[in-house]
């Protein structure tokens, strides 16, 4: 189609327009118009896209293969006018065009080209057994990763913490019984403590006469009681440094294995390949091949007639 303005079309000739030009007729010239659809289906990998390969070959050489590479069109051959503009002229049909055999030959080359020469691209990541085709960006690819690597994660460290969570939850279980128990020998001591002076006060007191008598076998036992105490409160504070030594050598372990895996995880995650991969014969399909006629302005500007393209890429 003829989608280029007189400027565009000065432009994609690289030249300025001057400002006298003057479209006077446009001049249709033959050239091989070529398009396959290619389509790439793997449920593995998540692939399901299609590739459109177009070919534009102006003035082909009388040859059975061509270098396509070297005549890649970047735009939609499918938007094909088949009227002329008005007043448009046909220049002679190229001698190879017109070799039916020849073009036949030109189309399964076509053909194989496509084959050798499309592929598409895909990311895996085995270990995590997550797949991304080409319409899967870069970014969300990894995030999928990201995602399934930290599920994974979190599975192995409760799998491997467990039984050390258990412990700790009872040991702090423990602890907290045994600080409740110190609290109270020490208030008992407290108590024992003061029974002991008060006693002991009561004692002198009857020995010079003053108040009742007070034997010494009780001023005994109220001491024996008063360090049954104390030892009780001893006893208490050891239990606690011992429960707070193992918390503290059960959350380091904890700590270390949560940061083995954090880092085995973090390894796995970047365990990016790229997969190249390539149609089926059976998965081509040619949908255009055969003569074009491309539409060129005829333009006179300083004396000149000029020829400039009008149409391109979109």
């Amino acid at each position: 189609p003829m989608n280029h303005s007189l400027p565009e079309a000065f432009r994609a000739a690289g030249k300025t327009m001057p400002a006298d030009a003057q479209q006077v007729g446009v001049l249709y010239r033959s050239a091989l118009a070529a398009s396959a659809q290619v389509r790439f289906l793997d449920r593995k990998y998540g692939v399901d896209a299609e590739v459109t390969r177009a070919a534009l070959v102006e003035n082909p050489e009388r040859r059975s293969s061509l270098r396509w590479d070297e005549f890649i069109y970047a735009g939609a051959l499918d938007k094909v006018e088949t009227s002329p503009a008005p007043g448009a002229r046909f220049d002679v049909l190229d001698a190879s065009l017109g070799d039916a055999k020849l073009v036949t030959a030109l189309q399964k080359d076509f053909t194989d080209w496509v084959y050798r020469a499309t592929t598409v691209k895909a990311r895996a990541n085995e270990a995590l057994k997550v797949y991304g085709g080409p319409d899967v960006s870069q970014a969300d690819f990894m995030k999928a990763c990201s995602d399934a690597a930290r599920e994974a994660r979190d599975g192995e460290i409760e799998k491997q913490a467990g039984k050390i969570d258990r412990q700790i939850a009872s040991l702090q279980d423990k602890l907290t019984r045994e600080e409740r128990e110190l609290q109270q020998d020490e208030a008992d001591l407290q108590n024992r403590k003061i029974e002991a002076g008060a006693n002991l006060l009561e004692l002198g007191a009857g020995l010079i006469g003053f108040g009742r008598k007070k034997s010494v076998t009780t001023q005994f036992t109220k001491h024996r009681l008063s360090q049954n105490a104390k030892a009780d409160v001893e006893e208490s504070l050891q239990a606690i440094a011992e429960y707070k030594k193992q918390l503290t050598e059960l959350e380091r372990e904890r700590g270390r294995i949560t940061e083995e895996v954090n880092a085995h995880w973090g390894d796995v995650v970047n365990q990016i390949t790229e997969i190249t991969l390539n149609p089926k014969k059976t998965d081509i399909y040619v949908n255009l091949f055969g003569v074009a006629w491309t539409p060129t302005y005829l333009v006179e500007a300083g004396g000149q007639t000029l020829e400039l393209p009008a149409f391109g890429a979109e």
